[in-house]
C-alpha cells in the first residue's frame, strides 16, 4: 500500500509478516466526493499467507520479541512518580505492544477488509510523499485535504497523527483519574489508561525503524546509485528475523538516556523524533549492504544498530508516557495524591 512502484509488494509485507507476496498488491489513493470526505480506496487486498497474529517469532516484525523488547525497557526505565497502578502493569503493558498488529489477522480481514484496511497507515510515514507544511495540519483529515491541495495522491501515512492522538488519549485518562473518587469506575478506567497506553507503544516503536519512515521499505526504489539491497524481505529481514534471532532485552536498556523527559511541545516532539529515525535510513542499508541482516549475521555494528534502534524506541515511549502523566494535572484544582 505504501510502495506504488510497480511490481513491488504492499503494506502486508513491509509490516514484517516475513514471507513473499504477490506482485499484484494493495495500493492506496485518495479520493474526494462533493463535499469532500476523506475516503481511502484499497484497489486490491493481498495479505500474505499467514497471518501476524500466528507467526512465529522469527516470523514477525519488530513484535513480538522486537515490540516486547522495547515495551520492556521503557517499564524498566519507568519514574516513580507514576501512579502505582501504572508501574504494576508492567507484563501487561509489555504484551499489548504487538497488539496491532495483532488486528492485522488473515482471517478477520478475508471476512471484511475494514479493520485492517483502515489502521494499516497508521503505522507508518512516508517522509519522502509528504509535502511542504502538510504535517503541521491540526489533524490527520486536515494532513489529507493539504496533501491533495500539494497535488499529492498516494498517502504517506499517519504514523505521527497516531502517536500524537493516543498520547492525548492517555493525557485525558490520567486528568480523569487524578480528579476521579475512589471506586469500581476508577479501577475501570485505569484498565482504559493501560490499554490504551500499551496500544501506544507499538506506534512509538514502530517509529524507531528507519523502515516505517520511508518509501524503501522493502528494498531501495528508484535511483540506486550505491547498489543497496533492493529484494522485498529488507524490512522483514532486520526487524523480524534479525531482531528475533539476535538481540536481548541486555542488548536494549543500557542504550535508553537515563532520565525521562516531558515530550513538550508534544507534535514537534514526536515529529523530531520520527526525522531522526529517518536520517537513519542510510546507515541501515550500508550496513545491509555490507552484512545481509539475517539469523546468523555476526556484524557488532549491526547489533549496534538494531539494539540502538530499539532503545530509542523504548526511551520515547517511557517518555510519552512520563509526558502524559506529567502534563494531565487539572486546570481547575491541585492533583490527586493517590
Amino acid at each position: 500500500m505504501k510502495n506504488t512502484s510497480a511490481g513491488r509488494p504492499g503494506f502486508a509485507d513491509r509490516c514484517g509478516v516475513g514471507v513473499a507476496v504477490p506482485r499484484a498488491f494493495p495500493r492506496w489513493t485518495l479520493e474526494y466526493g462533493p463535499m469532500r470526505p476523506i475516503r481511502l480506496r484499497l484497489l486490491a487486498v493481498v495479505l500474505a499467507a499467514v497471518g501476524l497474529a500466528a507467526a512465529s517469532r522469527t516470523g514477525t516484525l519488530w513484535g513480538d520479541h522486537g515490540h516486547r523488547l522495547a515495551a520492556a525497557a521503557a517499564v524498566q526505565a519507568l519514574p516513580t512518580e507514576m501512579p502505582p497502578f501504572f508501574r504494576a502493569a508492567g507484563d501487561q503493558l509489555v504484551w499489548l505492544d504487538p497488539d496491532p498488529d495483532r488486528w492485522r489477522d488473515l482471517d478477520e480481514t478475508k471476512a471484511d477488509p475494514a479493520l485492517n484496511g483502515a489502521n494499516a497507515p497508521d503505522h507508518y510515514v512516508n517522509f519522502e510523499l509528504t509535502t511542504a507544511g502538510s504535517l503541521k495540519a491540526p489533524n490527520r483529515y486536515a494532513y489529507v485535504d493539504s496533501l491533495r491541495a500539494s497535488g499529492q495522491t498516494q498517502l504517506p501515512g499517519f504514523l505521527p497523527f497516531r502517536i500524537v492522538e493516543l498520547t492525548q488519549r492517555l493525557r485525558t485518562q490520567f486528568r480523569l483519574w487524578r480528579r476521579m473518587p475512589e471506586g469500581p469506575e476508577k479501577r475501570f478506567l485505569e484498565q482504559r489508561i493501560i490499554n490504551d497506553a500499551g496500544v501506544l507503544g507499538h506506534y512509538v516503536t514502530d517509529g524507531a525503524n528507519p523502515h516505517h519512515t520511508t518509501i524503501h521499505h522493502n528494498g531501495w526504489v528508484g535511483a540506486n546509485p550505491d547498489s543497496f539491497p533492493t529484494d522485498f524481505r529488507t524490512h522483514a529481514r532486520f526487524e523480524s528475523v534479525y531482531v528475533g534471532a539476535k538481540i536481548t532485552a541486555e542488548d536494549v536498556a543500557p542504550r535508553m538516556t537515563t532520565a525521562p523527559q516531558v515530550v513538550a511541545p508534544l507534535r514537534d516532539g514526536v515529529l523530531g523524533y520520527l526525522r531522526a529515525t529517518h536520517a537513519e535510513l542510510r546507515a541501515l542499508y550500508v550496513l545491509d549492504k555490507q552484512e545481509r541482516f539475517s539469523e546468523t549475521t555476526q556484524g557488532a555494528a549491526h547489533r549496534a544498530f538494531a539494539s540502538g534502534r530499539l532503545a530509542a524506541g523504548a526511551t520515547m515511549l517511557r517518555d510519552l508516557w512520563w509526558t502524559a502523566w506529567a502534563t494531565s494535572v487539572p486546570t481547575d484544582g491541585p492533583p490527586s495524591r493517590r
